[in-house]
């Protein structure tokens, strides 16, 4: 059931979705759709399905490397059977609306660009350093607040806090079964100025000894 303008005080759920070895299908291949498909190719969705006539070089060349499915063609009732999730990304709304609606009939989360009654979910501004996701989102109300809310954040979270999660994830691997005995303020504590000092002067095996003598001790406790 799409919203209505009467349900635009209700916030959207935030949440990441696993898509490893789910089939997304993506209508269009223009700018639009080439993001979507960007985005999605880490994730490990497979297939990625690509319905459009005509594609930027970009989909094209992932198609010949055999990344994804790129089907040459006009989108048609029933391109979406056996779909996992689906993105309508063309410049036509009607067209969205027509992919949303089969999407909603089969009970696939859809996408519709720029169509925010017809979207299920709505794709986050975002800001990587390596596993370490950041996602901002305005619940559809302004993407140019939430892209200026990225590039904000970019300056700040930089590319060191990416291995800092490294870091702190090998503890927590060699904790074992006992690392929920680690209380989360214990984490906090630990991960303080002198760990990322380590981390930002390059020495990340003494970034993770210094947190492995403080964090092993609450385990054992």
């Amino acid at each position: 059931m799409a919203r209505t303008e009467a349900d635009r005080h209700y916030e959207y759920y935030p949440a990441f979705l696993d898509l490893v070895r789910k089939r997304v299908v993506v209508i269009g291949g223009g700018t639009i759709a080439t993001q979507k498909v960007r985005g999605l190719l880490p994730s490990g969705a497979e297939p990625i399905v690509v319905i459009a006539p005509t594609a930027h070089a970009f989909i094209r060349d992932q198609a010949q490397d055999g990344n994804i499915t790129w089907e040459g063609r006009t989108y048609a009732s029933g391109d979406l059977k056996g779909a996992d999730l689906a993105f309508a990304a063309t410049n036509d709304r009607s067209l969205n609306a027509q992919v949303a609606r089969e999407a909603r009939e089969r009970a696939v989360p859809v996408l519709a660009v720029d169509d925010i009654p017809y979207c299920d979910f709505i794709a986050p501004a975002v800001v990587k350093r390596g596993r370490l996701t950041v996602a901002i989102s305005t619940s559809g109300r302004s993407p140019a607040l939430a892209s200026h809310t990225r590039r904000k954040l970019e300056r700040v979270i930089t590319p060191q806090w990416g291995e800092l999660l490294e870091v702190a994830a090998s503890v927590r691997d060699r904790l074992g079964p006992h690392k929920a005995q680690v209380h989360p303020e214990a984490w906090q504590v630990a991960l303080d100025h002198e760990v990322k000092r380590l981390i930002w002067a390059g020495d990340h095996a003494g970034a993770e000894e210094l947190l492995w003598q403080r964090i092993a001790p609450e385990a054992a406790r």
